[in-house]
């Protein structure tokens, strides 16, 4: 029985750092994407475009339910892959 929650517990660990990890590389691409905009469009629109970029990155890979299974899904081929 330890050994299953202990695996239960690496397991959950490993997919919150790959949820972080696919926040972190999408909100850095989507914020080097905003900063390569035209220099025409303001500064206001640019912080509030990567204020929404965050918020919905955040909501999907945190909070969104569907789309959190979908990575540990993903994760888990990638474990599968890898052993």
């Amino acid at each position: 029985m330890e050994g299953k929650l202990s695996l239960t517990l690496i397991r959950g660990a490993e997919s919150w750092q790959f949820f972080a990890f696919i926040f972190a590389a999408i909100v850095a691409l989507a914020f080097s994407l905003i900063e390569d905009l035209p220099v025409d469009v303001g500064r206001g629109w640019r912080a509030l475009t990567k204020v929404g970029v965050f918020v919905i990155v955040g909501y999907l890979t945190l909070i969104n339910s569907w789309v959190r299974n979908a990575l540990v899904g993903l994760l888990s081929a990638f474990k599968r892959e890898a052993q």
